[in-house]
């Protein structure tokens, strides 16, 4: 009979090590945007546009004007909802439509401020590029707000 070698191993931590995340080269942007100068500027900016209804027409004019020359490439899986969300603050402007949260139209208004803004993270006048991070900011507000938009879709397809 042969004598087995027995070995020692370390007794493992009960604590949990966590390594750290490996960052997404699309969360890359998506993180240097958030923390964009212009972005902190839209979200602080929407609080004061949503009780001001000069500001917000303002906002909604520009926004119309500018989906009338703005490529739409980028924007190819977020424009029914880009267009919907200036539905939506129209309506709210108007008094129409009421049933959403603050929160949540902060998170439209940022968005749509941002959209608006030609000296954004990355500045309009560089081609694609000046429209892409428009288009990513549109979707991030999109994973908050999506059922707020479908709701008012649904709403404004009832009022016709």
């Amino acid at each position: 009979m042969s004598k087995r070698k027995t070995t020692v191993r370390p007794k493992r931590s009960t604590k949990k090590t966590r390594r750290p995340e490996k960052v997404k080269p699309s969360e890359s942007g998506t993180t240097e945007i958030m923390r964009s100068a212009a972005y902190v500027r839209a979200i602080s900016g929407a609080e004061m546009c949503s009780k001001d209804p000069e500001r917000l027409r303002r906002l909604l004019a520009e926004a119309m004007e500018r989906v009338n020359y703005v490529p739409r490439g980028p924007f190819t899986d977020t424009w029914p909802y880009l267009l919907a969300m200036i539905r939506l603050i129209r309506s709210y402007h108007q008094q129409e439509y009421r049933d959403i949260s603050t929160q949540h139209l902060l998170a439209i208004i940022a968005a749509i401020s941002y959209f608006v803004s030609p000296n954004d993270a990355i500045p309009d006048s560089v081609p694609i590029l000046g429209q892409l991070d428009d288009a990513l900011v549109i979707r991030l507000a999109l994973k908050t707000v999506s059922a707020d938009i479908d709701t008012f879709m649904a709403w404004e397809t009832v009022k016709i």
